[in-house]
């Protein structure tokens, strides 16, 4: 398996990074400042790009014939639109498109459904308000990958931590309020759902609530 994450300097990218690296995977980095990239591994190829120049974007994709594209690119803050994600993504969704890439594998947030105000006062009464910004940011992209064409997958996590990766979190395609207590995910447990989705087809072309 060959993989291109981008966000890959991130807390979730570098969790990415590493799990497909346990896994024996082939993994190639795309990163803005190569020396934020701590982790060195024979199958790790790290390149260095800027994700709002598409020429960029297209000549790292076009570089290997990739099996997927790993999407994490995360916000800097919550409090304020951040257009240069939103061209960025489009850019890696034009360039995975272009060059067949199989799978495309998506970090959002569950705050962008509207149902997710049944997870609680957070969720029903903060997050819109709070993190309004960041919301409208992720249904934009949301939006974007719906209408790719590509085999995509868009997960929605809760809030997320920095906690290890146990295995024990649920997935669904529909939220049922019920079904989980702790409306948080750790990094890793999010990694880990978002590489078995290599070798599953059963959210394609969906979103899906990862939680613990």
């Amino acid at each position: 398996m060959n993989i291109i994450i981008f966000g890959a300097t991130g807390k979730t990218g570098h969790e990415l990074v590493t799990q497909s690296l346990e896994k024996g995977y082939k993994v190639t980095a795309v990163v803005r400042n190569p020396t934020k990239m701590t982790i060195t591994h024979p199958h790790l190829t790290i390149e260095q790009g800027h994700l709002t120049n598409y020429t960029d974007v297209t000549t790292i994709v076009k570089a290997q014939p990739y099996d997927a594209v790993f999407s994490a690119l995360g916000a800097k803050t919550p409090f304020q639109r951040e257009p240069i994600l939103t061209k960025a993504t489009k850019n890696i969704i034009q360039a995975a498109a272009e060059n067949h890439i199989d799978k495309f594998i998506h970090v959002s947030f569950i705050g962008v459904r509207k149902e997710s105000s049944t997870l609680g006062m957070l969720y029903k009464y903060i997050a819109p308000v709070v993190m309004k910004n960041l919301i409208a940011d992720h249904r934009e992209k949301e939006a974007v990958l719906a209408n790719s064409g590509l085999n995509w997958v868009a997960v929605q996590p809760p809030i997320l931590t920095s906690g290890a990766k146990t295995g024990n979190y649920i997935h669904e395609q529909h939220i049922n309020k019920g079904i989980s207590s702790k409306k948080k995910l750790s990094r890793a447990n999010l990694a880990d759902f978002m590489i078995q989705q290599l070798q599953q087809d059963t959210y394609h072309q969906s979103a899906v609530f990862v939680t613990e």
